[in-house]
């Protein structure tokens, strides 16, 4: 197993504790969806998200729970400038649009949200 996928199966693990319990605390009997945000740096993909849990939540309230991931881009703050932009981090280093330069911190892109939680 690579190492992103067991990043992805003990980050999957924590969230259906989460949303077990907030599941049992609602007094719901059956989780149907959880939507997350989730920012493009964890590198956690919708398809082994939902393989992990489909299998972590065999027998549970949980089983069966359809995983929606909206990805948030990686944003920078311009040091130059104090522009806010995003930029493909795959693509190299990034570059502010509006005076090219190239020193910036990082302001967006590590989240990892429970958006909601959808039961019955």
């Amino acid at each position: 197993m690579e190492v992103s996928h067991i990043h992805e199966l003990a980050i999957t693990e924590s969230l259906l504790k989460i949303v077990l319990k907030h599941a049992e605390d609602n007094n719901a009997e059956k989780v149907v969806s959880v939507q997350l945000q989730v920012g493009e740096m964890r590198d956690i993909t919708e398809e082994w998200m939902q393989r992990y849990f489909d299998y972590l939540s065999k027998g549970t309230m949980a089983e069966g729970a359809k995983i929606m991931i909206r990805t948030i881009p990686v944003t920078f703050r311009c040091e130059g400038c104090a522009h806010i932009f995003s930029a493909d981090i795959r693509k190299g280093d990034p570059v502010c649009p509006l005076c090219s330069g190239r020193r910036g911190q990082v302001t967006g892109g590590n989240e990892f949200l429970i958006v909601s939680i959808g039961v019955i």
